[in-house]
């Protein structure tokens, strides 16, 4: 069984409305470009994410050897998302 729950933040449409769709954003993209390392992509390769157990290493820049490490989280996820993060608000800086 399926229920939903309006929030406060919920828009219902008036009636005789469609209900109107906001676009989510897509998750980001990444490739396996090496055993234990991935590149995130944006508009093209924006970073890395390197696996070092236990961590994953975040670097942003291209290509790999001019990368810069901004960080080391435990998750992928959040590594993908930090490196994605950092590249968008540099780009957004310059």
């Amino acid at each position: 069984m399926t229920a939903k729950t309006h929030t406060a933040h919920d828009h219902k449409p008036a009636d005789g409305q469609a209900p109107t769709t906001a676009s989510t954003p897509a998750e980001p993209l990444y490739e396996r470009v090496d055993l234990d390392r991935y590149v995130v992509l944006h508009e093209g390769p924006v970073g890395y994410v390197e696996h070092v157990h236990p961590v994953f290493v975040c670097y942003v820049g291209h290509p790999y050897h001019h990368a810069d490490e901004i960080a080391q989280v435990y998750d992928f996820h959040d590594a993908v998302r930090t490196v994605l993060h950092r590249a968008v608000s540099m780009r957004r800086a310059q």
